[in-house]
Order: C-alpha cells, then structure tokens, then sequence
C-alpha cells in the first residue's frame, strides 16, 4: 500500500497555546505529568486517549475551570493561569451541552450576549491618551513586582536544584511550595497590565449591545448551524444533534478565539455523529478559529484533526498530523491504540532487512543501526495475500466482511496475523503473506 505523503510541520506559525512543564495533580494522584504542548492559530488538535489519560483535565486547565499545581498556561505568549474561565479568549461546549431548559434556543444563543461589549462609537482622543498613559504605569508597577519576585525565586531554586536535594525533606517541600504559589502571583502580574486596561474600556471605551446587533448576532449564528425556524423552540423539543448545534451556536455568538469541545459528540448516534464531525471541520476552517476538541475515539479524531495529541497517563505520547501517527507511530503502544497493528520483535540485520520470525524480511530500517532490537510494524491493509511464494505461510482462521473490505485472521506456526484486502478467500485456505520494506515500520523497543 502506497504511504500518503506528509508535509513538514510549519514553524512559522503563530503559537497561541502553549501549556509547558504543567502538572496537575488531584490529592496523592498527579494527573498531568510535565505536560509540554504548542497550539497553533486557526488549528483544529484533538486531545486523544484512554480514559483516565488527562485529557479532560488538559482541557479544563485550558479553559481555566481548574488550576495547575505548577506550570504555565500561555496564550499569545502571556502565562494566564491564574485568570478564571470568563477572562480568558475561549468558549467550552461540555459533553452534556449545558443548555437552559427554560430558555428557548434562540433564548440559549442570546445568553452570552449579554456580557459582549464594542467600542463607542464617538470617543475622546483625551479618554484614549489618558489610557496610554495609565498603561505606562502599570507597566511600571507590573515590572517592579516581577523582579522583587523573580529575586526570591531565584534562592528557593537553588534549594530545589541543588546537589543534595531530598524531595522527602522539610526544606524542600517548603521551597515547592513557594515556588507553586509565587509562579500564580508572577502570572498575575504578567496579565496585570491587561486586567486594568480592560476594567479601564469597560468604564469609558466600550459598551453593552444593543437589541438590533443582538438579534443580528443571533440570526448569524443560527443560519451558520443550520438552525433557521427552530428559533422559538423549547430545548426539551429538540433531538440530540439539535441540541448540539444549539450549544455550537451559543459558543460562536460570542465570538471566541479558541474553542473547547469536551466529547460534545459522544452522545450521539453514529450517523449524526458523522454529520457533526464533517459540519464542525467546515465552520471551523470557515471562521479560521482554534478549535481543541477531547475525543476517546481513534476514527473522530483521524476524520476532523489538523493534529492529534496522544495521551497516555498524564503524558504526550506523541503529537503530529493523522497520516504520520498512522503510518510512523512513536512506539507500539501508539500503533496499538491508533488502529489495528501486526506487532512482533526483530533485529536489525541490514539496510532495510530485518531478523524477524526466524528468517530475514524487509523492512524499514532507517533510523537504526545493524544489531538493534526494533519492534516491528505491519498494518493489516500493507499485507497481501498472494497465490504465489510469501514470507509467511498460514490458515485463514476467520474471515469478516467489513463493507469495503474484508478482514482476515491467518494463524501460522508463530503467530496470528490480521489482514485486510477487498478480495474473497476462504476460510481453511491456505494464505501466503507478502509485503514491500516501505510497508514496514520499525520502533525502538
């Protein structure tokens, strides 16, 4: 099977998350484990994994519905973890939608509305010179702290770095601790200046809006969804899907720069689920927004992802774009987790040559060197099943029909294998298995 091509990644877009060495942990049980991850502007990344991987968490530490044990949580370069969920440029759809049943869904959209502000029209140069200039104090004010602090952490660092530092001890407990709360008080700081100058706009540059540009705010959102004539309906009327676009609708409103989907799909059926998946990629590209959406599901998060985070245990297994996850996976747990694999031990034997199954096959050798221990990689649909000489011989155990394509199991003297191909055997015949180099992925083991 031919490999898709993968485009090198862009370093030269803007990041607008970064999450670095964040940890989160919950009593005893540290959830994210020195997490390290850099979003960039107008990407849809899927937050992938087993339950209980942290992804969830991530999440919720992004949108400032919970707090970081350490860490930083950057956006546009300014660490603001210590800013509550309605400060920050981001809007969440939950699992369960978290709509109003006593508002009607026109009366859902409208809600965060409320809370939206524009500029006056007609302001004073004086009003905005009078900003300028209190910005510069604050800046003062926001640098002078900042270094008093950065001065203090400096000592408590080198109780925790120094040479004979016990992380059971008193001492060092005591300097985590500083270091914990003082990083919140330094990303206070870092956002003051920010802080002020919104409160500043609320008072005397900006305004609520008026009925007119609400109801033209809505009647946008509600013809993107595809919501038209449902404006009046109440939200225990709805379907599933519906309720969905309804709580998707509310989230765009307002005009969010990134927006948090938590598994909003999950409750769905399969066929509206899909629809979701393909009408959430489109609005997404359309409005140019950063989308970062949980899912559990391997097939969801290949369908709509730019990028796809793998979790496992608090940790970033690997982060990339769909094709290379598939076809290059880090390790055999990735290649497990995303799809179905052939998995089995070998040793390099030579360029492209691989000890393996007690005879020398082809195989991607690449990245390693004569002599070394490699897991070895075959996706069921990389294997074919020929009449002539193969690598492996065995017995169609099983055969399954998938739609497309069937699904075979081959058992030989070593091991069971699966394959997938669009051609009809039987099961009981005999199988040869074959295979090209590129076909093969070899990981460190």
């Amino acid at each position: 099977m031919a490999k898709l091509s993968v485009r090198p990644a862009d370093n030269k877009k803007k990041k607008v998350i970064e999450l670095v060495d964040l940890v989160k942990q919950f009593g005893g049980k540290t959830v994210l484990k020195d997490l390290n991850l850099a979003i960039n502007k107008g990407e849809f990344v899927s937050l992938l994994g087993p339950s209980g991987c942290g992804k969830t968490t991530a999440l919720r530490l992004i949108g400032g519905f919970e707090w970081p044990t350490r860490g930083e949580i950057k956006f546009n370069g300014i660490d603001v973890k210590d800013l509550p969920a309605y400060k920050r440029p981001t809007n969440t759809i939950f699992q369960d939608y978290a709509l109003f049943p006593h508002l009607t869904v026109e009366g859902n959209i409208k809600y965060g509305l409320k809370l939206l502000r524009v500029k006056k029209e007609n302001l004073n140069q004086s009003t905005l010179d009078r900003l300028t200039h209190k910005q510069e104090q604050w800046k003062a004010v926001a640098k002078k702290n900042m270094q008093k602090l950065a001065k203090e952490q400096k000592e408590y660092e080198a109780i925790l770095e120094a040479p004979d530092a016990n992380p059971k001890s008193s001492k060092y407990k005591k300097a985590q601790k500083f270091m914990d709360e003082s990083d919140f008080t330094y990303s206070y700081w870092e956002t003051y200046v920010n802080q002020k100058t919104e409160a500043f706009e609320k008072l005397f540059i900006t305004r609520k809006l008026n009925k007119d540009e609400i109801n033209k705010k809505v009647e946008w959102a509600i013809h993107l969804i595809g919501l038209d004539g449902n404006e009046k309906k109440a939200i225990d009327e709805l379907s599933g899907g519906m309720k969905q676009r309804v709580a998707l609708a509310r989230a765009l409103v307002t005009e969010p720069k990134i927006l948090l989907l938590d598994e909003p799909l999950s409750a769905l059926d399969l066929k509206v689920r899909q629809k979701m998946q393909r009408e959430l990629r489109n609005i997404q590209k359309k409005l140019g927004l950063t989308f970062i959406f949980v899912t559990h599901d391997q097939e969801e998060a290949m369908t709509i992802s730019d990028r796809i985070v793998v979790m496992r245990d608090g940790r970033v297994e690997q982060f990339d774009v769909p094709q290379k996850i598939y076809e290059y996976p880090v390790n055999s747990w990735v290649a497990q987790f995303i799809g179905e694999s052939n998995i089995f031990p070998g040793v390099v034997s030579s360029q492209n040559k691989i000890k393996a199954l007690n005879q020398i096959l082809p195989g991607d050798t690449y990245d390693f060197k004569k002599g070394q221990n490699v897991k070895v990689m075959l996706r069921p649909e990389d294997i074919t099943i020929t009449k002539g000489k193969g690598f492996v011989k065995g017995e169609i155990i099983s055969a399954i029909f998938q739609g497309t394509f069937w699904e075979y199991t081959i058992e030989t003297k070593v091991r069971k294998w699966r394959v997938r191909t669009t051609k009809s055997f039987k099961v009981g015949q005999t199988a040869n298995l074959k295979w090209t180099a590129t076909d093969v992925h070899s990981m460190s083991k």
